[in-house]
């Protein structure tokens, strides 16, 4: 088994930033709304609150990375997760006071001082998009996904407050329903993220399997030419990061460079998926789909040699799970010219062709040779008298 863990990149200043930002024009679109009794203007603060809520999520994840213990080796990213729930549904319930309020109760207010407010409103819009612009230019820097996800959310306030821009001077003009229908246009705005969010939330909360990424990952691990096989790929979801445990077949017996394989293998998955967390890898050789019995024999290719590094000839012979014979060849020791370490050099050969099972003479073995055939997992036997 070998087990990687991403270190979490310090991207959560401009998160953090975005944040506090997105909060405090959020409450400046509330209080302005409140203050000059503007039913639009107060929907669109309640739609910045989304986006606080997105900023902070992506913060909460950066910054619970970091927090792992005995009881939570996994850190606290659900808490996220639980978070995005909670505020998915406040969202939702702002949403319907909002259309409560317009279609069923009071209707809509029209704030006192038109044009002020849509001053106002440019003024917040001219904030969000140099804050915009320059948070995109640090995701390209630190080529962070998070960090760029955070930034492209700013679009969407920023397109909410020219809807509100354009409701407002369209009332003023007195086109008819333009603030009913702004109102409407921002609430469907407000009732979308709230699903994205609640969606993203519940899925991660119930462990919900994420088939993108199971297939992303599978088409990485599958590039690595040692790699024969995905047996298990079991991706799970906490907050923003994923974590992966694979189990697979390798096409090399020689542990170094087996793990050299999977080492390349989380090298790519963290390299092409930043939200990585962490990768857990099982890995086990590839066995022919036969079992393979090596019986070694006498140099009249026909008794079974009692000598296991000086036997003359192998007789290798392949089988099928059901006893049905595939193959079978008869290949000379090719220990057996080496000037010392015969038992050795035959053992490697026969981890060469993926041996399972060893007939010879009735022999007393090294304990060496017998302990390192258990490792393997060869099996031994032995026939007629010694």
């Amino acid at each position: 088994m070998i087990s990687h863990i991403r270190k979490t990149d310090e991207k959560q200043r401009w998160l953090f930033a975005s944040t506090l930002l997105n909060a405090a024009l959020a409450a400046a679109k509330l209080g302005w709304g409140w203050m000059m009794g503007s039913t639009l203007v107060v929907a669109d603060g309640i739609h910045s609150i989304s986006d606080v809520f997105g900023a902070l999520l992506i913060f909460l994840a950066l910054f619970f990375a970091a927090h792992k213990s005995e009881h939570f080796p996994y850190g606290l990213h659900k808490l996220e997760d639980l978070a995005a729930v909670l505020g998915g549904l406040g969202i939702l319930y702002a949403g319907y006071e909002i259309v409560n309020s317009v279609f069923f109760e009071a209707g809509i207010e029209t704030p006192r001082e038109v044009w002020t407010t849509i001053g106002f409103i440019l003024a917040i819009i001219l904030v969000q998009f140099i804050f915009y612009f320059f948070e995109l230019k640090a995701a390209q820097r630190l080529k962070s996904p998070g960090v760029k996800a955070d930034a492209i959310n700013w679009l969407g306030d920023i397109g909410a407050g020219f809807i509100v821009v354009i409701g407002l001077a369209a009332h003023h003009y007195e086109i008819p329903y333009a603030q009913e229908a702004a109102v409407i246009i921002i609430v469907i705005m407000i009732l979308a993220g709230a699903y994205d969010v609640l969606k993203e939330g519940l899925l991660s909360l119930l462990d919900a399997a994420d088939i993108e990424m199971n297939d992303t990952i599978r088409k990485i691990v599958m590039t690595e030419p040692d790699i024969t096989n995905i047996k298990r790929l079991n991706v799970r979801k906490s907050g923003s990061v994923y974590f992966a445990d694979i189990e697979l077949n390798v096409a090399e017996v020689n542990a170094a460079k087996a793990h050299s394989s999977i080492d390349a293998v989380v090298n790519e998955l963290h390299r092409k998926i930043p939200s990585l967390e962490a990768v857990t890898i099982h890995y086990e050789p590839e066995h022919p789909p036969y079992e393979t019995i090596v019986k070694l024999l006498d140099e009249d290719k026909k008794h079974l040699s009692t000598h296991f590094g000086r036997t003359t000839w192998l007789e290798i012979t392949h089988v099928t799970q059901d006893e049905q014979q595939v193959s079978q060849k008869l290949v000379k020791n090719p220990a057996l010219d080496a000037p010392k370490g015969k038992a050795f050099r035959l053992i490697a050969y026969l981890l060469s062709i993926h041996t399972d099972r060893v007939i010879m003479g009735n022999a007393d073995l090294d304990e060496n040779i017998l302990t390192l055939f258990d490792a393997l997992d060869i099996e031994i036997g032995y026939q007629g008298e010694p």
